[in-house]
């Protein structure tokens, strides 16, 4: 199912380095670590192989091995069904003893399978270069098309091999061997390039056909940008919550069950706490909910990675309790700038609160493709600080609305002011539940 990209797009908790150095931690003296992956299938090459060697090899570099050769076997059993065959690679902390290859060496002949990696033998160049003294980089170069670095924490996307020069490459010929590597991505991509135009529609062609004044449209444009970046903020903060977290609870469905859960109880808790922070008589009042929701992104992301650092041998129950430790004070932050958005608009007479709730629904709807996207090509710290950027911009943009707004307040010219009571908010039952 990996091959076939099933699961190109999901993250993997196994394939990780600091997963591997924690199996080889555990181990008791002489233990091996054991893995198996498919090592061709219908004849491509070994690509799962390949990087589950460069994984190995990483990881005993990061442990002060010098001669990885040493401590890694990579034997594939013989051609099955299919025109498949899989390979079992062996990973010792110690370096393998003779007696012990002499062991593996009669098994190996006796099951017909044949040595792929061993101290003296390689298959193939490329095999010989990852198990390199100087570690597997260098070996990963040479890959124009596929990336085949090691997975992490942060890119814990193990089947997922494509790169960016791979999608940019016109190498994509029916027979060419990168397709099925590119099959998930190009439809992640595509997903991504439709979502993205249906939302530049929407949203920009009730602007071109807007009749209404040029100066009254300028005074909308910090609330559209406003919208926006909630939207964009929201979602992509979630989706590298739901990554980084479902990677530390060992599994996607502690991912949905208490990730999720949580950041959509406590924001919704957070909206509804703005009724006390924000007083919409005061533009003000609108800039506070921002300033905390900004500073505690910056804190979340920083403290994040230690914290779960310093937890990967806890419990589950425990792991659950620190997941919702950490969701719920920037859960209620987030919960807040919808609302706040809202109740500036209703300040404004005639603003359409629809059209900006509709802003806001699909800039979260690009966010959710392109939030996994950059977790999987960037990194899922990378997908998370472009989150905490969208939230600066939203700020920066509100900052905008309460002058504009205390401006016409101060001004106080029936004619000309900005300001006005409070609006109703208008929205259908049918819209999307607000991001931010």
């Amino acid at each position: 199912a990996g091959s076939a990209g099933a699961f190109a797009l999901g993250e993997n908790s196994i394939y990780t380095t600091q997963a591997w150095n924690l199996f080889l931690d555990r181990l008791t003296p002489g233990g091996v670590l054991s893995v198996s992956r498919w090592y061709t299938i219908n004849g491509r090459p070994p690509f799962e192989t390949y990087r589950a060697a460069v994984l190995a090899a990483e990881v005993l570099k990061e442990r002060g091995v010098k001669d990885p050769r040493s401590h890694i076997l990579i034997y594939k059993a013989p051609i099955g069904l299919y025109n498949s065959d899989a390979a079992t690679i062996l990973v010792s902390p110690q370096p393998f003893s003779r007696a012990a290859l002499t062991v593996l060496g009669t098994q190996v002949a006796r099951l017909q399978f044949q040595p792929v990696l061993t101290p003296t033998t390689a298959i193939n160049p490329t095999f010989a270069a990852i198990a390199d003294p100087a570690g597997p980089q260098r070996a990963v170069e040479t890959f124009t098309h596929e990336d085949m670095s090691a997975p992490t924490d942060g890119r814990p996307f193990f089947f997922q091999m494509a790169n960016l020069r791979t999608i940019l490459s016109h190498g994509l010929a029916n027979n060419d061997v990168t397709v099925p590597i590119l099959q998930p991505v190009i439809v992640l991509l595509l997903l991504g390039v439709i979502v993205l135009g249906l939302a530049l529609t929407c949203i920009g062609l009730p602007l071109v056909l807007d009749r209404t004044k040029r100066a009254k449209r300028r005074g909308m444009a910090p609330f559209t940008v406003y919208f926006a970046a909630i939207g964009l903020g929201f979602l992509f903060v979630e989706v590298s919550q739901l990554l980084r977290l479902s990677v530390f609870l060992g599994a996607p469905v502690y991912g949905l069950t208490v990730v999720l859960f949580s950041l959509l109880v406590f924001s919704g808790i957070g909206s509804m706490l703005t009724e006390r922070f924000v007083d919409p008589t005061r533009p003000r009042s609108f800039v506070p909910p921002l300033v905390a929701l900004l500073a505690l992104s910056v804190a979340f992301g920083l403290i994040t990675p230690g914290i779960i650092a310093g937890a990967d041998g806890a419990t589950t129950p425990a792991r659950i309790a620190i997941s919702v430790g950490l969701i719920a004070p920037l859960a209620l932050a987030m919960g807040m700038p919808f609302n706040v958005g809202m109740r500036a608009a209703s300040r404004v007479p005639g603003t359409r609160t629809a059209f900006l709730w509709g802003v806001n629904g699909a800039t979260s709807v690009c966010a959710s493709v392109f939030g996994l996207a950059f977790s999987i090509f960037l990194g899922i710290s990378m997908a998370f600080w472009t989150g905490a950027i969208a939230y600066a911009v939203a700020l920066a943009a509100m900052l905008i609305i309460v002058r504009q707004l205390t401006n016409a307040h101060a001004r106080n010219d029936p004619g000309d002011r900005l300001i006005g009571p409070p609006q109703p908010i208008v929205h259908s039952d049918s819209q999307p539940f607000p991001a931010g």
